[in-house]
Order: structure tokens, then sequence, then C-alpha cells
């Protein structure tokens, strides 16, 4: 058995929960290319109340660092979910799973207006322009995005932009078949029923944005990549894929500053981009790799404001490498928008003598959360 040494989770007091035992709960499970998190949540009185969470690095799983980018086997990450499951104590075993950006497509179109019937088969069509691989090899679903959201246009009840326009807009999103297929395998080893599969982006963005209807940046510094996803109106209007994440940073400060793996993890997590003149050889590793980064959100927002005639108003970093010192500061000083850190357990209901460590926890566990609240409704 791998060593657990590397997992991090919290078991709630049971004396916080009033209801008698055995009490409907779900799983949000977020199987990233590093980490697996996990949240355990139960509806009290309307509001998603936390039960336990907990993250498992995967890398001892492939032989890997804890913390490397890590491909497993479906045996080990079966392995993986069931040791997670036990550390934390989680009862359920119905899950919504997340489903990671790099194995979907997400896009919006333009569709002509017609009746939700007639959709069916033109969303089929007008999919093969935009979707690189064979349709009968992924799972497609679409939502019609409402006139009155539609960014850069305001809906008027005599004269309804319907009429006015001659399109529609629409979300359309596809996961490969394998991948689901794949999911269900090694969940279904360990014991776990998935309920529903996500894209992670939209987890996210379920308890990062909230009732917000500015359009929001979410950056989502990862292990493997970086995502960056505008919300407007509450809805996913636009993303982009850097594909280095906080691993190359770790890396490059290994080999710059001659250390191990385990020595430049923490120290960039904990040092950073920090100002301090003793840590200016650290920060000059860094910085490059985060301006990159930084340079593609601009043109991001950019792109967007051209398209939609509205300007991103803030934005939210999460993902493991979001909390890294000084990258909040440094992202709005690049981009010139207010920045903070998401705290997703905001949107939970918890013990207050917990709050310190889900506060630290919290950029971890968006996507996780926003599954758990998914399979509350």
């Amino acid at each position: 058995m791998p060593d657990l040494s590397f997992f991090k989770n919290l078991k709630l007091p049971t004396s916080f929960w009033p209801w008698k035992k055995g009490a409907e709960s779900v799983l949000g499970i977020d199987f990233g290319s590093s980490s697996i998190k996990l949240v355990e949540l139960r509806k009290r009185q309307e509001r998603a109340s936390l039960m336990n969470y907990g993250e498992l690095a995967i890398g001892p799983y492939g032989g890997a660092e804890v913390g490397r980018v890590t491909r497993i086997v479906e045996a080990k990450a079966a392995e993986a979910v069931k040791d997670l499951l036990r550390e934390t104590s989680a009862k359920s075993r119905e899950a919504i799973v997340g489903v990671p950006v790099r194995s979907s497509f997400v896009t919006t179109i333009e569709m002509p207006l017609m009746s939700e019937k007639e959709m069916g088969e033109a969303i089929k069509f007008e999919a093969r322009k935009y979707i690189p691989v064979p349709l009968s090899e992924v799972l497609i679903d679409w939502w019609i995005i409402p006139e009155t959201f539609k960014a850069g246009e305001e809906a008027n009840e005599e004269d309804s932009l319907s009429k006015k326009r001659k399109v529609m807009s629409v979300l359309l999103v596809a996961i490969h078949n394998e991948v689901i297929e794949k999911y269900r395998s090694f969940m279904s080893e360990a014991g776990i029923k998935i309920s529903a599969f996500e894209i992670e982006i939209f987890s996210a963005a379920r308890v990062l944005v909230g009732n917000d209807l500015a359009p929001i940046l979410l950056i989502d510094v990862g292990a493997s990549s970086v995502k960056m996803t505008v919300v407007d109106y509450g809805i996913v209007r636009a993303v982009f894929v850097y594909e280095r994440g906080a691993q190359s940073m770790t890396d490059a400060v290994s080999g710059a500053l001659g250390i191990d793996f385990a020595r430049a993890e923490e120290m960039k997590r904990a040092i950073g981009l920090s100002p301090n003149p003793e840590h200016q050889e650290l920060k000059s590793v860094l910085e490059p790799h985060v301006d990159n980064f930084l340079g593609e959100a601009g043109r991001l927002l950019t792109d967007y404001r051209r398209k939609s005639g509205r300007s991103v108003s803030r934005v939210i970093l999460y993902g493991g490498g979001g909390a890294m010192r000084g990258l909040a500061e440094k992202t709005a000083q690049r981009l010139g928008l207010e920045t903070s850190l998401g705290q997703p357990f905001n949107r939970l209901e918890y013990p207050l003598l917990v709050q310190p460590a889900v506060r630290e926890a919290g950029p971890v566990f968006a996507n996780s959360i926003g599954l758990g609240i998914r399979g509350l409704k």
C-alpha cells in the first residue's frame, strides 16, 4: 500500500451534525493530473454542509514524486480512490465526477432560430464543423443561451432580441466516450456509483462566481496546465488552456537552484514571487513562467471585450498553484484588475473551528465542491 503521509484530509466532529445517522450525502470527486480531491456534502435546511474532504497525491501510485503530473493505470486509480474514501471516512458512494478540460471540448456557436424539437438534429449537423473528431467518439450536450444573458445586449420586453436577431447562441460541449468509460470502470471498481459527469470549469464557476452577473475571469493554475475561463451573467462564455502549469515552474526552480523537486515545490508555494531581496533569485526563475500565462490571459480578455462589448471586472485564482505567494498581486498588476483567491468553502456550512484549515485548502477544492453542490440539487 502506498505511503499515505502525503494525504491531506479533514474529519469534522460528528457532534456538529444534528440529523440522524445515515442521512443522504453525496461525493464530489475531482481527479486531477497530480492529485484526487474529494468532498462529501449533505443538505441541511436548503444549504450544503461539509462532512469530509481530502486530497490524495497520485504520484506515488505511478512511481513518481508527490506533486508530479502522473498518469496511472485504471487499477491504480481505483486503489487511490479506495484509499481516499477510507482515509476521509466518507460514507456516501454516490458521486458527481469532474472531467478535465483537456478531455473535453467547449465552445459557443451561432445557430438559426428554431424550435427545441428541431435543435436535436441541427446541433449534430453543426457540431461537425467544430468538433475535431467523429461525433460517434464523443458525448455531446448543448444549452441555448437565453437572450437576456447574451453579453453586450439587453432584452426588451416590447421587441425581444430573438425577433430582431435571426440567430441564437448555443453553448456546445463534448466529452470523449473513452474518457467516460475509463472513469466509469475504475470508479466502479472502487465502489463508486457515478450519478453524473461535469466538465471541471462549470463546477468551479458554480461556487466561485455565484450570483455575480458581471464578466469574471477564472484562472485555474493546475499542475499540468493553466485553465482560463470567462464567465459572464453566470455563464461560461470563453475558455483558453495554457499547456504549461505549476509543475513546469517547480521543475524550473529545481534545475536553476540545484535542489530536489520536493524542496523546489515547497519554496515555490511558500516564497513564490516574494519581493524580498533575499528571494530575488527564486522570483527571477518563476516570473517568466507567470508572465507567459498572464500574457495569454490578457489576450483572452482583449478578445472577449472585442467580441462581446463587455469588459471583465475582476479575476479569481484557484487550483493548487493559484495560492502561490505573490501571484494575486502580480496578476492584479499585470491585468489591471482586482484579483482574489477563490474560497469555495464559503458556499458551505462547516464548524468555525476548522475555518483556518478550509481557507488554506479552498483554492484546491473549487472543482470538487462545485461537483458536490450539483449533486445536492
